[in-house]
């Protein structure tokens, strides 16, 4: 089928099944063997979507199919009166999933019709255009950053006979690079009071911090406002505050294990021992602000 034919069944999906990695908690990201893009895939067909979960599994990576349909929902009819009457509304997954994987610096999807073969879309062939372009741009973002994590754990992760030592080392390497020059977002509490205020005494704040079933404490870290966003969870007190990756051990939780990089998805634990290491072993200034 044409390109421009897959491109537009994908735009009018209204139920779809994607294939997750329950080792980074986000969609399964693959680099595509012909043109080397970043690419997720979609099935039409949930058997056939399972049937590529046992396929992957027996090369020892494990995904999981999750079905992406449209819901409804009821929302109120007038923003300022929230407790007042709603109106239906329809969310659609699908275009939802789409429309994160430009965060995650995927650039193409794969798409497979009921019983056929993956067939590989550009992103920019089925978002608006120019959306790609205004993620990349934004600093508030880091896709290529999420994006060499995201296959970093991944291979890390695996069942250990499958893991290539190799491929490990220079996923490993390619990451490293990109945290030593981000910028990294952390959650504030400001004093009560001060939640809106423009400007704040990070020293006056509290340091959220999360607390693993065995006790273990983790400091929250995010590559990106969107990972802020979903672990903030609209709680309007907290406040994000980005930070030169150099500078990240002057901020501490106390009887913290280590940080915890982007903890509602690849989970990525640094020690705070493990930061000048990296700045000396990619070159990067330790006095980077």
């Amino acid at each position: 089928m044409p390109i421009d034919m897959t491109a537009k069944r994908i735009k009018e999906l209204n139920r779809a099944y994607a294939l997750f990695s329950p080792l980074t908690n986000m969609p399964y990201v693959e680099c595509e063997e012909e043109n080397y893009y970043d690419r997720v895939r979609l099935y039409a067909s949930e058997d056939d979507a399972k049937k590529a979960a046992a396929d992957l599994e027996e090369d020892g990576i494990r995904v999981q199919p999750k079905e992406l349909k449209v819901q409804e929902i009821y929302v109120p009819a007038n923003a300022k009166d929230p407790k007042g009457p709603k109106k239906k509304m329809y969310l659609n997954h699908v275009r939802e999933h789409l429309g994160i994987l430009p965060f995650m610096g995927v650039n193409a999807v794969g798409y497979c019709r009921e019983g056929g073969e993956i067939e590989t879309v550009e992103l920019t062939d089925v978002l608006p255009e120019g959306f790609e372009e205004k993620v990349g741009k934004n600093p508030l973002y880091q896709p290529n950053l999420q994006l060499t994590g995201l296959y970093l754990m991944q291979e890390a992760r695996r069942k250990k006979e499958f893991v290539d030592r190799k491929h490990l080392q220079e996923l490993d390497e390619e990451f490293g690079s990109n945290l030593v020059k981000s910028r990294l977002f952390m959650a504030v509490l400001p004093p009560e009071g001060q939640e809106k205020e423009q400007k704040v005494n990070l020293k006056e704040c509290q340091l959220p911090y999360l607390k693993h079933q065995n006790g273990d404490i983790f400091f929250p870290l995010f590559t990106d406002i969107w990972e802020y966003q979903k672990y903030a969870k609209g709680n309007k007190r907290l406040r994000p505050i980005q930070i030169p990756f150099g500078d990240i051990t002057k901020f501490w939780v106390k009887d913290a294990k280590a940080y915890m990089l982007n903890p509602m998805g690849m989970s990525l634990p640094l020690s705070k021992e493990m930061v000048p290491r990296l700045q000396e072993r990619f070159g990067v200034s330790k006095n980077p602000s």
